[in-house]
């Protein structure tokens, strides 16, 4: 049940790509320090399932669209699908978390269901893109049925299958009682629209050669245009971003596979191996040899 994966497995859009449980219950749970992901922080992303959030202990911020939110450890949060978002410790102590991702049909069974269309499918089309919830009293109860759900996960009797999707209904009608609250869409969809478009470009030409007129070029605006979205919602200059983004695909084949290493930096679109190693260390901390030989050497002590 617990999916602790350091890297997020995303398709060539960014859109992750959530391991379907083999008992068909259709659920990842997260429990884990955000500094184990894979660069020290959850990176932008977004998928088709929802997503409920609560912080144990630390400090992060959560960035949704060109907004962000900080959450000190006792809070949580519910963020729809579809929405691009990204979690970063704002502490070097331990920010430790456990989140839900879930397919809606978990919940509603079939979109026929008065389930969906009573609520569902409003919480979907009307509700809030993030929703932050306290340590107050007033919020208690999204806590409540959040660990409800964690601790029949964990334990995993008979019939927990019910306690948890009866948990995490309790959870959606209690965002569903916030909606009146002021939850205007922190990316246009037109933006949202460009934005994926470009990272699903950026992600099938990792190999390759690319400029930023490139990027631009395929969700059709100027150059000005696709730095000032980058910067306004991912918080990097469109090639800070690819340079990331090619150095965490190269850590996840450095892991996976044994390709030597030349022929790793050749993939991710470094051309000089030298100036691959420079910038692996700058991001991950390590050279790629070293990266290689610690990630293989934790793997085999499980």
């Amino acid at each position: 049940m617990l999916n602790n994966s350091i890297s997020l497995s995303i398709d060539a859009s960014g859109k992750e790509l959530i391991e379907k449980n083999a008992r068909l219950f259709d659920l990842s749970l997260n429990n884990m320090d955000l500094h184990e992901y894979m660069g020290g922080y959850v990176p932008p992303h977004w998928h088709g399932e929802l997503e409920l959030f609560v912080l144990l202990e630390g400090l992060v911020t959560v960035r949704i669209g060109d907004q962000s939110y900080e959450l000190k450890a006792g809070e949580g949060c519910f963020i729809n699908t579809e929405i691009i978002h990204a979690v970063v410790p704002k502490t070097a102590a331990p920010c430790l978390f456990r989140s839900f991702v879930f397919s809606t049909d978990m919940i509603c069974g079939t979109p026929e269901s008065v389930f969906h269309i009573k609520y569902m499918r409003p919480l979907l089309e009307n509700g809030p893109s993030f929703f932050v919830f306290h340590n107050t009293s007033e919020d208690a109860p999204y806590f409540q049925e959040f660990h409800c759900a964690y601790h029949a996960c964990i334990n995993e009797n008979y019939g927990y299958e019910f306690q948890v999707r009866n948990a995490l209904s309790n959870v959606l009608l209690f965002v569903l009682s916030k909606m009146s609250v002021d939850s205007s869409p922190s990316i246009s969809p037109v933006q949202d629209e460009r934005l994926k478009k470009m990272l699903t470009w950026m992600h099938r030409n990792l190999d390759k050669t690319i400029s930023v007129s490139e990027i631009a070029n395929t969700a059709n605006i100027c150059l000005r245009e696709c730095q000032r979205i980058f910067q306004q919602y991912l918080h990097y200059s469109p090639i800070e971003y690819l340079q990331r983004i090619r150095i965490f695909h190269a850590a996840k084949l450095l892991t996976d596979s044994d390709a030597p290493i030349t022929e790793i930096a050749l993939n991710c679109g470094f051309s000089n191996p030298s100036y691959f190693s420079k910038q692996f260390k700058t991001i991950m901390g390590s050279r790629p040899r070293e990266y290689r030989a610690a990630s293989h050497k934790e793997i085999s002590t499980y």
